[in-house]
């Protein structure tokens, strides 16, 4: 059984009973999408970021970037700097790596989010989206670089190599489109 019942935020409080069926329901509209495609044959030219140089060697360095990212998100959410008006909640962060150069290719970070409305006849209707959000990546970011980089205090501040913007500011432009339904 998932202990949805025992979740925390990064702060260490209790996340609520509704947060946890909202992540319980995103990541398993997730891993739906996320079945397993069949490998190509020829040398593998691209990787999750997690298993560059090797299978998982780098679990420890991208999670914690992940954990740190979403503690910034949820604080600049509390000091209302998300839009539009919901309540947000980051769910999953990939990129991948160009193989031969040992650079990311491309990073999307997943956004759920919802919005319950109690309707005058007592019913309530419930408003789930989810956000893809590419992160802003110039071309030939070397992996070390953009751990690096964002191994600051305010992660979303950053911008990356090559990007035209800051984390935030991608963010903010991604969660003003409406989501795709879910």
């Amino acid at each position: 059984m998932f202990p949805i019942n025992n979740l925390r935020s990064g702060r260490g409080r209790a996340v609520s009973p509704g947060v946890a069926g909202l992540l319980l329901a995103a990541g398993t509209a997730m891993a739906a999408e996320a079945l397993p495609l069949p490998r190509p044959e020829g040398p593998v030219t691209f990787v999750d970021l997690i298993d560059h140089p090797a299978p998982e060697a780098n679990w420890d360095r991208f999670y914690a970037l992940e954990d740190r990212l979403a503690g910034a998100f949820l604080s600049a959410c509390a000091a209302q700097a998300c839009l539009p008006r919901r309540l947000l909640w980051p769910m999953q962060l990939r990129c991948s790596v160009r193989v031969p150069d040992a650079t990311v290719a491309a990073c999307i970070w997943v956004i759920a989010g919802s919005d319950l409305r109690v309707r005058a006849t007592g019913s309530i209707d419930p408003d789930v989206r989810v956000w893809r959000c590419p992160l802003p990546l110039g071309p030939g970011v070397a992996v070390e670089a953009f751990h690096v980089a964002l191994e600051v205090d305010d992660p979303l501040a950053v911008r990356l190599p090559g990007a035209s913007g800051s984390l935030l500011h991608a963010l903010r432009t991604c969660l003003e489109a409406p989501g795709t339904p879910s």
